[in-house]
């Protein structure tokens, strides 16, 4: 199963990671997570077996009744008198409407919640296959993530050679190039069907390259140079942390999701309240508005990575890479998806509000015409 989201799992820091064992292990962890939130969405949303899904379908349904009878003794009263039949008709349409969805223990509804997550997550998933220039968005991700990972591991692999000089350090050095270029061919296999690797050729090229015994002097440079240093130390730990951060931003959206669609019953159940907006009506906005964070959360890391890839600077800006998709990303994502939620929730309200007018107004002309020719 496809991810999700552009989701990159953490990655595991350490020299045992031979060749790229961590990226195995990290697209793995991502097409298992995600199989695990649809195992978690078809256990909990079901009508017969999930206990949790059907005590909220009963806390739905009293808040119904507890609705309804606020409605007869509020407005009940009053529509009679007027004789108002298109008002009373309107009465009915919500009650109905909500026994439709929440009986059979809230069939219909947690049908159309899965449904409506579904088709959802394909039409999120069909972004990640846009195609721009001559790569889609999901092999462009795919380069820069296993650049990414292949760098760090090659600089692991040959940070090992450090506090070595002279001989030993040739040595040390020269026996790296077999795992080195393991390295960089398992790359190559795990993103086949996406752009070539170059950078990440060209920068293990560069490595046992310098195994020669005419660019010693090179390969000691590499070693103890005090930017060598931090990015061995430093960047790996800066590396993990924007990884978890992004890991955790994606299972959070699928949390969330989760957590909306728990409250699609109580939201059924208190649309009777005569409120300026429908709880349901909030309720659907809040649930699509999440995936449209997700929508765009994919278009704008896709973007990025199609950009680094074609200028060739995949591994150059690795951490500003990770910056972008674990900050920046979101936050943009989150800040467009919130202002169309709110133009989505009006749009919503007013034409759901104008249907049930015009329905009622028909059934209340038609209940009119049926009594008087029954007084004829």
């Amino acid at each position: 199963m496809k991810e999700f989201l552009a989701q990159i799992t953490p990655p595991t820091s350490g020299a045992e990671g031979s060749s790229l064992d961590i990226v195995s292990g990290s697209i793995n962890l991502a097409k298992t997570t995600s199989e695990s939130w649809d195992k978690v969405w078809i256990s909990t949303i079901d009508p017969i077996a999930s206990g949790l899904w059907v005590g909220l379908v009963s806390l739905g349904i009293t808040l119904a009744a507890i609705s309804i009878l606020f409605l007869t003794l509020s407005s009940g009263k009053d529509i009679i008198e007027k004789q108002s039949w298109s008002e009373l008709a309107a009465l009915f349409v919500w009650p109905l409407v909500i026994m439709l969805f929440l009986g059979a223990n809230g069939k219909l509804l947690a049908n159309t919640v899965i449904f409506t997550r579904s088709f959802a997550y394909r039409q999120v998933q069909s972004v990640l296959e846009a195609q721009l220039g001559e790569m889609t968005f999901r092999d462009a991700i795919a380069n820069v993530t296993i650049s990414n990972i292949g760098r760090q591991q090659l600089e692991n692999l040959y940070g090992e050679c450090r506090n070595k000089v002279g001989q030993e350090l040739l040595t040390c050095w020269n026996s790296k190039q077999e795992a080195a270029q393991k390295i960089v061919s398992e790359a190559e296999r795990q993103a086949a069907g996406s752009a070539p690797l170059q950078a990440l050729r060209a920068f293990g090229e560069t490595l046992w390259n310098n195994s020669l015994l005419g660019a010693a002097q090179d390969a000691t440079t590499f070693i103890t140079d005090p930017g060598s240093v931090f990015r061995e130390k430093a960047i790996p730990i800066i590396r993990f942390i924007l990884y978890s951060i992004q890991w955790a931003f994606v299972n959070i959206l699928e949390a969330a999701l989760l957590l909306t669609a728990f409250f699609s019953p109580i939201a059924m159940g208190l649309s009777l309240l005569p409120l300026q907006g429908r709880p349901i009506w909030a309720w659907a906005t809040g649930f699509l508005s999440l995936f449209g964070v997700q929508l765009g959360y994919n278009i704008v890391v896709g973007l990025a990575a199609t950009v680094l890839v074609n200028s060739g600077a995949e591994l150059a800006s690795d951490v500003a890479f990770l910056f972008f998709i674990s900050i920046f990303a979101p936050g943009l994502a989150l800040l467009i998806a919130g202002g169309g939620g709110i133009a989505l929730y009006n749009g919503i309200a007013s034409n759901a509000k104008q249907l049930v007018d015009v329905l009622s107004n028909a059934i209340g002309a038609a209940a009119n015409l049926a009594m008087n020719k029954g007084f004829k």
